[in-house]
């Protein structure tokens, strides 16, 4: 399945074993099979790469002022560079820090809040002792037994009406009030005379 054309290209004197293959290979792109992978584009981009890293002679020497310049240029890049990284560290040392603080605040958050529990705990059996101690029955006890005081009885005790007591009070005060209204009176007349 060769033809003449496809000896002619062996005749151009490539160094290259490789590109030979390549180029047989691409020129009976009509041989291959479906079943065969595709491999002209990989080989493109090897030519490609070989291309690129081939030696090229210099335009030719370069004058003081342009080797300063590209000096220059080369330590503002390495100054960005470094700057970067500078910040890049800084950033990462501002997040652990961030993180060291959290988890100390946590720390002391859950500590106040151990605390919070223990002193309601506490507050609740103050509570309950303070109940115990005030209940009507350990009222009774201590008036009986240390201030020696009797338990009250029915005779004692004595009802008052209180719009009676109320009434009483206001006469009261309107009588007093007439007897000082009349004794002034009696003074301004002994004043006038």
């Amino acid at each position: 399945m060769t033809n003449a054309n496809d000896f002619r290209r062996y005749s151009t004197y490539v160094s290259s074993t490789s590109a030979l293959v390549n180029s047989f290979d691409v020129s009976r792109g009509s041989a291959r099979t479906a079943a065969a992978p595709d491999i002209a584009p990989r080989r493109r981009r090897e030519k490609e790469r070989e291309r690129d890293l081939k030696v090229r002679k210099g335009v030719g020497i370069k004058n003081r002022n342009v080797l300063i310049k590209e000096q220059r240029a080369a330590r503002i890049k390495a100054i960005r560079i470094s700057l970067v990284a500078v910040l890049c560290l800084a950033m990462i040392a501002v997040v652990v820090n961030s993180f060291a603080v959290k988890n100390q605040l946590t720390r002391q958050i859950a500590v106040q809040e151990t605390e919070i529990a223990n002193a309601q705990s506490e507050n609740i059996s103050l509570q309950s002792e303070l109940n115990s101690l005030v209940s009507m029955s350990m009222i009774d006890k201590y008036a009986v037994e240390k201030l020696k005081m009797t338990k009250i009885k029915s005779s004692q005790i004595q009802y008052m009406d209180v719009a009676a007591f109320k009434q009483k009070r206001v006469d009261s005060l309107n009588k007093k009030a007439v007897d000082s209204g009349a004794k002034r009176l009696k003074q301004k007349q002994g004043i006038n005379k």
